[in-house]
């Protein structure tokens, strides 16, 4: 019997092997100091952002306190029952400032002195038991400053006096005087604010006592600088805090 001899199948041809690429090792080439400088420069400016940021945040968080005690701040210099130390010249004068220079200080219990016509009896009739003045010149003009600070019993009494203050100072009946205990005279500028049981002032002339305008730019900044910042955001709020 014959068997039929197997059938040779051909071979498949061979697929060529492929040489995995020999890896190439990549030599870097030193920075350059242009990309040193550049790449320092960003560094200290993300430092930069990151320390400003972080300023702020403190700065802000400081300031925050002082935004919300703003009522506690009230009831601890409502009267003199809760704030009973008496002021200093060194409390509410201490010395001179960017702002301004002192020349001057006085302490008395005498309120009377540090004021003319019906506000003497009006600061008496209250209760003010002492004003602590100073003599002020700022670098900016060439006035003659009074500046000052009144202790009455209550946060009531002081708005009394600052209403009373507003009503003679536009009829002329009263007003604050100078270091000298000169009363000033129709027109001159005298500026008031009143916190607590106390009352902020200042009276501004010329150099020889003259009247100055009291829309002046000047008396404006001192306005400020004087009565809002130091008397009030110095003196005030250190006082309550």
């Amino acid at each position: 019997m014959r068997y039929a001899s197997p059938l040779t199948l051909p071979r498949s041809p061979t697929r060529g092997q492929h040489r995995r690429p020999a890896h190439r090792h990549l030599r870097r080439e030193p920075l350059s100091t242009t990309q040193l400088f550049t790449h320092g420069l960003a560094g200290l400016i993300v430092l930069g952002i990151v320390i400003m940021l972080g300023v702020l945040i403190v700065a802000d968080e400081r300031r925050a306190p002082t935004r919300l005690a703003s009522a506690e701040i009230d009831a601890r210099i409502a009267s003199r029952a809760v704030d009973p130390a008496p002021l200093t010249e060194a409390e509410v004068f201490p010395g001179g400032s960017a702002a301004f220079a002192v020349t001057g200080t006085d302490l008395t219990a005498d309120c009377s002195l540090a004021a003319g016509g019906a506000l003497r009896t009006t600061l008496l009739r209250h209760g003010c038991t002492q004003a602590v003045r100073a003599a002020l010149t700022v670098p900016y003009a060439d006035y003659r400053i009074t500046a000052g600070m009144l202790n009455l019993p209550d946060t009531n009494s002081a708005t009394a006096v600052g209403d009373q203050v507003r009503y003679l100072v536009e009829t002329g009946d009263g007003s604050f005087a100078d270091m000298a205990g000169t009363e000033t005279g129709p027109g001159t500028p005298i500026l008031w604010r009143t916190r607590g049981h106390y009352v902020m002032y200042c009276v501004i002339t010329g150099p020889s006592g003259e009247p100055v305008a009291a829309d002046a730019p000047a008396v404006q900044q001192l306005t400020s600088e004087v009565l809002d910042t130091h008397l009030h955001d110095t003196v005030l709020i250190r006082r309550a805090s």
